[in-house]
């Protein structure tokens, strides 16, 4: 079996592709192997995310996965429990834009 290329390598991160033969190339190929447990964590995240209905900007995956190969802590860090803390800084930003004095009406100029 030959290299797989980033599609290939999505496909066994998302577990579209499984079975023993690609067991066993996991199995030969331990850098694409851990690449792909990152990915897969990656998207356990995003799907956390969005279940905890959590806004998420373009192309924030794509980010969070080039960050991650980049510093693998990273995602660790974000294991902790991100849904509710996003929940948590939404609610702070209302809190403190509660606190703000409201605009007051400006008279119409003559």
């Amino acid at each position: 079996m030959t290299s797989p290329n980033n599609d290939l390598l999505t496909d066994l991160a998302d577990e579209t592709l499984t079975g023993p033969e690609w067991e066993a190339w996991l199995e030969a190929n331990p850098d694409a192997a851990q690449e792909i447990l990152l990915a897969r964590r990656v998207r356990l995240l995003m799907i956390a995310l969005r279940n905890a209905e959590v806004e998420l900007p373009v192309g924030f995956e794509a980010r969070l996965m080039a960050r991650v190969q980049a510093d693998k802590t990273v995602l660790d860090l974000f294991d902790l429990s991100l849904g509710g803390l996003g929940r948590a800084v939404v609610e702070l930003l209302n809190l403190l834009l509660g606190l703000l004095p409201q605009p007051q009406a400006q008279p119409a100029a003559a």
